[in-house]
Order: C-alpha cells, then sequence, then structure tokens
C-alpha cells in the first residue's frame, strides 16, 4: 500500500496534458506557422513579387528584410512542431470517433471553405493551384485511417493492407500539392496503425515526424497525453475548432493585405 501510494504521488507530479490541451497548443502553434507564412512572407516581404534570384538579391542588400526573413523562418520552424500534434489528435479521433463518415464528410467541408481564405493568406489570391490548404492533408489522411480501420483483424495482411493505404494517401497528397501533405499522412497513420501499444505508436509517429525540421518535439506534449477529454464539450465548441482554421486565415489575409497597401 505505501509502495503505491508513492507511485501514485510521483505521478501526481508528472506533468500531464489533455486531448483539449494539446488542441489549443496545436492551434497556437498553427497560428504562429502561418503568421510567418502569411503576414511576413506575403504581407511584409511580397516574396511571391520576386524570383528567387531577385529574392536573394533583397535579402543580400537590405538588413530589415533579411531581420523579417529570419522572423519568419523561425516562426514556421517553431510552428512546424504542431504538425505531429494535430497528426496525433486526428488518429485519437479516428479510433474513438462513432461516425467515421461524418468524421470525414466534415473535415472535408471545412477544407473547401478554407480553400479561398487559404490561398488568400498565402499567395494574396482568391485561387491559386500552387498548394492546397492543410485540411485536404487532414481529409485525405483520415480516409486512409478509415481504410486501415476497415481492413485490420487480418492478421499479417492488415499491416501490408495499411501501408498500401498510406503510401496511396501519400501518393494524392503530393498530386494535390497539399500543405503538410505526405509527410503529415505518414504520421497519421505510423500514429494509427500501432494505436494498441502506446509505446511502439509514439515510436513509430516519432520517426515519421523526423521527415519534417521540428515536429518530433510535438511528441513531448503528446507522450504526456492523458487522452482525458472534456465530456460536457457541445457541438458548438467541436466544430468551433475546425472553424478556428478559416477564420484564422482570413484574419491572417486582411493583415497581409493591408500591409502591402
Amino acid at each position: 500500500m505505501a509502495v503505491e501510494n508513492s507511485l501514485e504521488r510521483k505521478r501526481s507530479w508528472f506533468p500531464r496534458a489533455s486531448v483539449n490541451s494539446l488542441k489549443i497548443a496545436g492551434a497556437i502553434l498553427m497560428t504562429l506557422y502561418f503568421f510567418g507564412a502569411a503576414v511576413i512572407q506575403n504581407g511584409i516581404l511580397q516574396v511571391n513579387r520576386y524570383t528567387p534570384q531577385q529574392l536573394n538579391e533583397l535579402l543580400a542588400g537590405d538588413s530589415g528584410a533579411m531581420l523579417w526573413a529570419g522572423i519568419a523562418s523561425l516562426s514556421e520552424i517553431i510552428g512546424m512542431i504542431g504538425i505531429s500534434i494535430f497528426a496525433y489528435l486526428l488518429a485519437q479521433g479516428a479510433e474513438h470517433t462513432s461516425n467515421m463518415w461524418k468524421y470525414i464528410l466534415s473535415v472535408l467541408v471545412f477544407a473547401l471553405i478554407s480553400e479561398v481564405p487559404y490561398d488568400l493568406a498565402i499567395y494574396g489570391q482568391v485561387w491559386n493551384w500552387e498548394s492546397q490548404n492543410t485540411l485536404f492533408s487532414v481529409f485525405i489522411a483520415l480516409v486512409c485511417l478509415w481504410m486501415m480501420k476497415y481492413v485490420e483483424g487480418r492478421g499479417a495482411v492488415s499491416y501490408v493492407l495499411s501501408a498500401v493505404a498510406a503510401a496511396g494517401g501519400c501518393l494524392w497528397s503530393i498530386l494535390l500539392h497539399c500543405k503538410f501533405g505526405w509527410g503529415f499522412v505518414l504520421i497519421s497513420a505510423a500514429l494509427f496503425l500501432f494505436r494498441r501499444n502506446r509505446v511502439i505508436s509514439l515510436i513509430a509517429g516519432l520517426g515519421a515526424s523526423l521527415v519534417y525540421l521540428t515536429a518530433a518535439m510535438g511528441f513531448i506534449l503528446i507522450s504526456i497525453c492523458t487522452g482525458e477529454r472534456r465530456v460536457d464539450e457541445n457541438r458548438l465548441v467541436k466544430y468551433g475548432y475546425y472553424a478556428y482554421y478559416p477564420i484564422m486565415l482570413l484574419l491572417l489575409a486582411l493583415v497581409s493585405f493591408l500591409m502591402r497597401r
């Protein structure tokens, strides 16, 4: 009994995070990333107006521009930590959802809604085909997770089919030029495939996250996540997490527009 009480006291001192805490952390990191991409790169520096050579010449001859470029790079590097957090949240959502098709459809709807705000924020245009917004990567990853869930329970064949599904999702994200595309799909698939064993799942996800510079750091928060969720979370709060993305992009697009004037 004394040993159990001692272990319990140690656990109480160990930092823990709920699923909702991860959502908030992910939202902050995502905002930081797109602040650098939209406000600084598209707004202050207006990088889309220059060829790579012209941009290099600008940075070489303007210390102020070089400083802003450094700030933008730093914000994006820090923001990339959120990639693995969102991949983990997606894998958890796919595991616990009561209606997978409704989940997939919800993500697709918000991906379509977010495309114009994304193009305005990143390119200063209403429509641009160079890349698609992050929620299309989430949509593709979620379809892959559904396929992996559908084929599980068939022994070694399940792992082969899951690998095929993940590879297909990576390919589609590349073909569609989705933001954070194939890397996000890969991390989500790794976390989901081995989800029955938390340690192996985190190791696999951590390995997959190395395709990004700092995404592996997100596993510091993921590792202390208790899986605890708000039981009183209503539908408004649930969809508010999705709505935050296009609203945030619209606001950043507005700031970027004002900086270019």
